[in-house]
């Protein structure tokens, strides 16, 4: 199985899993769109990954669709924990561990939206990818 389907497995399943356990369930009623976006993101990047086991024709659409909206959503969140640090304003009770996860987490969104994408573009002289 290729990077990117098994890095949709755990990133989906993990990413609402994780917002949970960090903020906890009571935190939907402070800010439902923080914890619907890593919700969505979740699904997205499972339903890819299912549709890619099944070998369906969207799968790989859906896998970009996926892979580029959480790498953007980890780009911007990842962006934001790093300005914080420097700034010495953190909120996080445990800073370095979160923002280590993050940096992770955007480095396999990066590298999974890189191989999608040359997955999906054509070489010179080939027919489009199936």
């Amino acid at each position: 199985m290729r990077f990117e389907v098994l890095a949709a497995f755990a990133v989906g399943a993990l990413l609402p899993i994780l917002e949970t356990a960090r903020r906890g369930l009571a935190y939907w009623t402070v800010n439902v769109s923080t914890m619907l976006e890593d919700y969505v993101a979740g699904g997205l990047l499972l339903a890819g990954a299912f549709a890619a086991t099944r070998s369906k024709a969207y799968a790989l659409p859906l896998l970009l669709a996926g892979w580029g909206y959480v790498t953007g959503m980890m780009g911007s969140s990842l962006w934001y924990q790093v300005e914080d640090t420097v700034r010495g304003v953190t909120r996080e009770p445990r800073n370095a561990v979160v923002l280590g996860f993050k940096a992770a987490l955007w480095a396999t969104c990066v590298i999974s939206l890189v191989s999608c994408v040359r997955r999906a573009t054509p070489k010179p002289g080939q027919r489009e990818p199936s």
